[in-house]
């Protein structure tokens, strides 16, 4: 059974920065995120503790120097995506923003 993708504003905005800056990293992003679909609890993912986004669990997947925020929604079989962030960001205050 197949995910559906549902994105946040800040990560369409995100994903449109990375494109203008590196184009075969955003492909890298894009494919991670694409595999969600199929399969939203890679070996990779981290369970987030103490972080819910839109009152589901959170999780995180690597992508070379990009962290993927997401949750997911397996009642209605959704992948929340909700944060892309590079991993020398601030990670704990873009956690605590999506709450």
């Amino acid at each position: 059974m197949s995910y559906r993708l549902e994105f946040s504003e800040s990560t369409l905005s995100r994903l449109e920065s990375l494109g203008s800056a590196d184009a075969k990293t955003l492909r890298q992003v894009i494919m991670k995120i694409l595999s969600l679909r199929r399969n939203p609890v890679p070996h990779d993912t981290k369970k987030l503790v103490n972080f819910n986004y839109q009152g589901l669990t959170g999780y995180r997947v690597d992508q070379g120097e990009y962290r993927i925020i997401y949750a997911i929604d397996e009642a209605n079989k959704k992948v929340l995506i909700g944060a892309i962030i590079n991993r020398n960001e601030d990670y704990e205050r873009v956690i605590r923003h999506k709450k």
